[in-house]
């Protein structure tokens, strides 16, 4: 997958993985979502750029999914389904420790805490922003001049074509919001709002 805001192409592992790497990659604070880009020795305390090639006995390594930054602050991610969670318990607690001892926040990301149909959309708007990011800009400014922003899709947009795309335009730079965990923006049957450049909508974890 390649990342809309560094261009750099992240390697995933898992269709979970590519879900989630998309919705942070979204995701207005993000800034450096890489994956796998460290490891964690919890028995040394030390942060390691690859996991050792000669493991020391007792040893215990942690490779995370994904670190991203977020005003200033290293997050670290783990991906797993819910079903999982409980047996690795302990070791979550473990890494949450280590992170905060070194100003680092773990937090764990699981695919059944969002809905379908918000990664649907996550999906959509995530190829139309790496497949048009030189048009968003233009295409968000003629949203933007619209005198009328709320209202059914269609008709808000009613002029500009096709509506999809300067819909898109519009939800990418927060010009235009909606609920993107009730219905599918490829159906272009619902209402939007001014988003007034709030993407508040696209954030998918919380910092508590």
């Amino acid at each position: 997958m390649k990342s809309v805001k560094s261009g750099l192409e992240i390697r995933l592992e898992s269709r979970d993985e590519m879900v989630l790497a998309k919705v942070l990659d979204l995701d207005p604070r993000s800034s450096e979502l890489r994956a796998q880009a460290m490891t964690f020795d919890l028995v040394r305390g030390e942060v390691l750029t690859a996991l050792p090639a000669n493991k020391p006995k007792y040893s215990q390594y942690y490779t995370p999914d994904f670190t991203d930054v977020i005003d200033g602050i290293t997050y670290v991610f783990e991906v797993k389904p819910k079903r999982y969670c409980t047996q690795h318990k302990e070791l979550f607690a473990l890494v949450g420790e280590f992170c905060q001892r070194r100003g680092m926040k773990f937090r764990v990301l699981c695919k059944e805490d969002l809905t379908e149909t918000f990664l649907v959309n996550v999906n959509v708007l995530h190829h139309f922003a790496r497949q048009c990011a030189q048009q968003l800009p233009g295409w968000a400014q003629q949203v933007s001049q619209l005198n009328n922003k709320t209202g059914y899709v269609r008709d808000v947009l009613c002029g500009l074509e096709p509506n999809n795309y300067f819909l898109l335009a519009g939800l990418l730079s927060g010009v235009l919001k909606m609920d993107l965990n009730k219905v599918l923006i490829q159906s272009m049957d619902f209402d939007v709002y001014p988003g007034n450049g709030n993407l508040e909508m696209l954030e998918v974890h919380s910092d508590e």
